[in-house]
């Protein structure tokens, strides 16, 4: 990868679906290695489909929105955001994934699709939003870094595997939207 800077963001859109879609399964493979059962990842990973996306894009609610990072017409990163989906802490809105592809971590590319996230949010009348990261996962150092505190932890069970989870939040969304 030579230049980092050339990523841009956009909302996306339908015909990103399939560009989506590919990021998401590899984000899952090379993200959760180590954290999670390598069966469990593959079997994750393969539902992450181009359809799903198209269908997600195209029947959203009106309040969700998908950015995507991307360069030279390839995505290299998404957030989904939207409504939260149970109200934590009186945050109504929540990050509900944001994958980066392992080349483009630690250039920025994350820290500028939770922004435009924290914006849309300002947007629609919200000043603070959660998600929800894997207890495992280093990402985790990320999130504290841009200012996301600990709010709540749980274990999701999915199949046979149990996984426990942490909530970071943001209050105030100003420090997001104010910074470039």
């Amino acid at each position: 990868m030579s230049d980092v800077a050339e990523v841009a963001l956009r909302l996306a859109t339908t015909a990103d679906a399939a560009g989506i879609a590919h990021v998401h399964r590899e984000s899952w493979r090379t993200t959760y290695t180590g954290m999670l059962p390598m069966d469990f990842i593959a079997a994750q990973a393969g539902r992450r489909t181009a359809e799903q996306w198209q269908s997600r894009l195209s029947t959203g609610p009106a309040r969700d929105s998908t950015f995507i990072a991307f360069r030279n017409d390839q995505i290299v990163g998404f957030a989904s955001c939207g409504a939260a989906r149970h109200r934590m802490q009186g945050l109504e809105s929540e990050i509900y994934a944001l994958y980066v592809l392992q080349d483009y971590q630690r250039h920025g590319v994350g820290r500028d699709l939770v922004r435009a996230c924290a914006a849309h949010f300002v947007r629609q009348g919200e000043f603070g939003f959660y998600l929800w990261v894997l207890k495992a996962n280093r990402a985790r150092m990320f999130y504290e870094a841009l200012g996301g505190q600990e709010m709540g932890e749980k274990t999701e069970r999915l199949g046979q595997h149990s996984f426990a989870e942490i909530a970071y939040g943001w209050h105030d969304l100003t420090g997001l939207v104010g910074t470039g």
